[in-house]
């Protein structure tokens, strides 16, 4: 089961549909506040990251969902992703830093930041994993994408708090 993208068919039937629906949720709410976020150097980039993000797992569960492809193809769809991910993720971090130099709150800083390198971590090691047929294959990948869900509703929620207050 751990590479055969048919086993998993209701896992990411769920997962795509999961973050279709939040990314609709997001951007309601992100247009009811439209102007304070994109005026803000952490917001617009939070906004535009976490809406990169469920778009990805929007697609890679499309991606696990095409018949008759191959565990090597869904695995470099997910490495890909998974660089892209990291790419983004490095480029964001650093902008903010710059933007609001010393003044951020460092424990939520560090603490957000080691939850964002798991995840980068486990989605790199999810597409080596099904690439390689070890490690986990589309366990791992569904471990990733239950992270990067719950990773996604957190910054949404830190994003419309901090946001409307």
């Amino acid at each position: 089961m751990a590479y055969s993208a048919d086993s998993w068919r209701d896992f990411y039937v769920m997962t795509g549909g999961a973050s279709a629906a939040l990314t609709g949720l997001l951007l309601v709410a992100m247009s009811m506040h439209a102007k304070a976020i994109t005026d803000h150097p952490l917001y617009g980039t939070r906004a535009v990251g976490t809406l990169i993000s469920l778009l990805t797992q929007l697609a890679l569960s499309g991606a696990v969902l095409v018949p008759g492809q191959s565990t090597m193809a869904v695995g470099i769809e997910v490495e890909v992703a998974a660089v892209a991910s990291l790419i983004y993720t490095a480029n964001a971090i650093s902008r903010s830093r710059r933007a609001l130099g010393p003044d951020r709150p460092r424990v939520r800083t560090i603490l957000e930041s080691a939850g964002g390198l798991i995840w980068i971590i486990l989605f790199l090691a999810s597409g080596l994993s099904l690439m390689l047929r070890t490690g986990g294959g589309f366990y791992l990948l569904a471990l990733v994408m239950l992270f990067m869900f719950g990773w996604n509703v957190y910054v949404s929620w830190v994003l419309i708090t901090e946001v409307s207050d």
